[in-house]
């Protein structure tokens, strides 16, 4: 399920710079690093040798490993693996999500994928592990985001008209659990909603409120249209959306942004549309 917003409030990873290299390595346990270009029927924890499970990428899988990369300086000379929302694995993220565009083609962000970053576990980084994992997954849809399995690498896959990326759906539906069913649709037909391109905030910003991101939404929403914010007038309502449980986006701190037409059906889409999107009404 997804959380959409009316109110929030985010916060933004300030990511630092690292210091010097001392590993000391503990014998007992045997030194252990993945591999990249593999991949893996399951997006599961697989974090030490006795888990491991690699299969070629042509196999039926959920998680492919694009990228291991390697800690240094003051983040490989730390007692323990860097935890969730700290400078250490901000640094990690950065990597794989540089990485991430060139072996797409694009921005993982603008589409049905998934970017997730494991470390050693606290025992396997005692013993001298210094590696960072960098996996991508393809998720069923953004109203319904598990894994869907695949059977070919996603090298290449965001370039040209791909299919991973988020295009048109049709009305918002609220579920009974809070959440809301977003069905996607071909942008050459009725639809409702559009995506319109990513929200994150100023560098500097330490919170951000619901008026931030709302207005920064409607300035992204004017920017897909190719109109002055002013000339959107209510045309369009903003809606904001970001994977639940998805650390790597709550380290970028950033969230979709959808235009949502409630007053009449759009027929194709609307980017760069400018000021033919001004008239009729239903």
């Amino acid at each position: 399920m997804r959380r959409w917003w009316g109110t929030t409030v985010l916060a933004v990873l300030i990511m630092g710079a690292g210091g010097c290299d001392s590993i000391f390595a503990d014998e007992s346990l045997p030194s252990f690093t993945p591999e990249a270009g593999v991949c893996h029927a399951a997006a599961s924890d697989e974090r030490s040798p006795e888990t491991y499970t690699p299969i070629p990428c042509s196999s039926k899988h959920e998680t492919e490993t694009f990228l291991v990369g390697r800690f240094g300086g003051a983040d490989a000379a730390a007692s323990a693996p860097p935890a969730a929302n700290t400078e250490g694995i901000g640094r990690a993220y950065g990597s794989c999500d540089a990485e991430a565009a060139l072996f797409l083609g694009g921005e993982w962000r603008e589409s049905r994928l998934a970017m997730r970053v494991l470390v050693p576990s606290a025992a396997h980084w005692e013993a001298g592990e210094r590696w960072y994992r960098c996996d991508l997954l393809e998720m069923h849809a953004v109203d319904r985001w598990f894994p869907e399995p695949r059977a070919n690498s996603l090298g290449g896959a965001l370039t040209g008209d791909s299919t991973l990326r988020l295009t048109c759906f049709t009305e918002p539906e609220e579920t009974a659990e809070g959440g809301v069913n977003l069905p996607p649709t071909d942008c050459t037909g009725p639809h409702a909603t559009e995506f319109a391109g990513l929200w994150r905030p100023t560098p500097q910003a330490d919170q951000v409120t619901e008026e931030v991101m709302r207005a920064d939404c409607q300035s992204t929403i004017a920017q897909h249209v190719g109109l002055p914010e002013r000339d959107l007038g209510d045309r369009f309502e903003a809606l904001a959306s970001v994977p639940s449980g998805e650390p790597e986006w709550q380290a970028d701190a950033g969230a979709w942004c959808f235009l949502h037409s409630p007053d009449r059906v759009l027929t194709a889409s609307v980017k760069g549309a400018g000021r033919r999107v001004l008239p009729a009404t239903r």
